[in-house]
């Protein structure tokens, strides 16, 4: 795995995430919409005898659980990038990774906080990157 491969990690666990939270919020939109008509009694011995929602409250709590171990996983990776990038002997290369791939910073927030532009903090980056592959 290369330097790069490794550092963006936390980046591609982190837009999962994201994605399931979405998805939770679906559910638990969907899980809103039951129809009064759902709620009626009905006389059949064939019947469920659970309640409607009962299958959303299931869905919306194993979805919980599998973002709950994604966040675990998430955590232990990006402490795992932090501790590599403690290595790293500079500090300025420090601050450009940390706020990248730690943080998940966009390129111009990283650049804002390193008070550069842009196209600096992708040259440094580029530069960085050859540096640590060698």
């Amino acid at each position: 795995m290369s330097v790069r491969d490794f550092l963006e990690q936390a980046r591609h666990l982190d837009d999962a995430i994201n994605s399931q939270v979405a998805e939770l919020t679906h559910l638990r939109n969907l899980s809103l919409k039951i129809s009064s008509s759902c709620l009626e009694e009905h006389v059949s011995h064939s019947a469920s005898r659970e309640a409607p929602f009962a299958k959303w409250v299931e869905r919306i709590v194993d979805k919980e659980r599998e973002i709950n171990d994604a966040i675990d996983k998430l955590v232990a990776v990006k402490l795992e990038i932090s501790d590599y990038i403690g290595t790293v002997d500079n500090v300025e290369w420090q601050c450009l990774l940390r706020n990248r791939y730690v943080l998940c910073r966009r390129w111009s927030d990283v650049a804002a906080v390193m008070g550069c532009s842009v196209s600096t903090v992708k040259r440094l980056h580029k530069k960085i990157l050859k540096n640590l592959e060698n």
